[in-house]
């Protein structure tokens, strides 16, 4: 099973996902059991490098989203302690509120 592939996400792979469409359209549900199979393992093979691709970049984002701010943090902690307590809590909010947004 695969998910909508309408999603803009799958763009690279839409020439699979017309060829896919295409198949299911003009042949009838017992002939598409077996005529559509490799253009079917096709698009979920385009699916999944297109999901890797997608998860290595939100990966390095990631990394130099939390970089940041442990480079933000350590220039804080030597500044002063009560501006060091400020900036902990504002980016303790900012990850609570990413982490809502991810749920």
């Amino acid at each position: 099973m695969h998910p909508n592939l309408d999603h803009p996400d799958f763009i690279d792979c839409s020439d699979l996902i017309q060829a896919l469409n295409n198949c299911h359209d003009n042949l009838s549900f017992m002939e598409r059991q077996f005529k559509c199979n490799n253009i079917s393992e096709d698009v979920k093979r385009c699916l999944h490098e297109a999901r890797m691709l997608r998860r290595r970049q939100n990966n390095k984002e990631g990394r130099e989203r939390t970089a940041r701010i442990g480079a933000f943090m350590s220039r804080m902690r030597e500044r002063d302690d009560e501006d060091y307590e400020v900036a902990r809590q504002m980016a303790m909010k900012e990850l609570a509120s990413r982490e809502k947004s991810w749920k």
